[in-house]
């Protein structure tokens, strides 16, 4: 599924178009800040609990979680995945951030 579509699918869940909330920048803000802070509770046990095991399917439902809301933020500031995709590959491609394209684009 291409990020596009993700995008679409997330806002067939989210609120419908004409209800005010379904603008409200606050709630899916504050939702992917509790996702990335669940990602990174995964980590802590993984990383400090004596006998913890976490799977790396813990980690990709919690990536998930983020792309959900990233989905919906993007949309709420008038862009597609797609497009916030290449405008920050246009920021990195200088080089200044670390990541040079070679003559293919890679």
């Amino acid at each position: 599924m291409f990020p596009d579509e993700i995008q679409k699918r997330a806002l067939k869940t989210w609120y419908p178009e004409g209800q005010e909330i379904h603008h409200d920048k606050l709630h899916p803000l504050i939702a992917l800040a509790g996702e990335a802070g669940e990602l990174l509770n995964l980590y802590k046990k993984d990383r400090y609990k004596p006998g913890a095991v976490v799977d790396r399917w813990a980690y990709i439902d919690e990536l998930g979680d983020c792309l959900y809301y990233l989905a919906i933020l993007a949309y709420q500031y008038g862009l597609t995945l797609d497009q916030l995709s290449q405008l920050n590959r246009e920021k990195l491609r200088d080089g200044k951030n670390g990541w040079f394209e070679n003559a293919e684009g890679l």
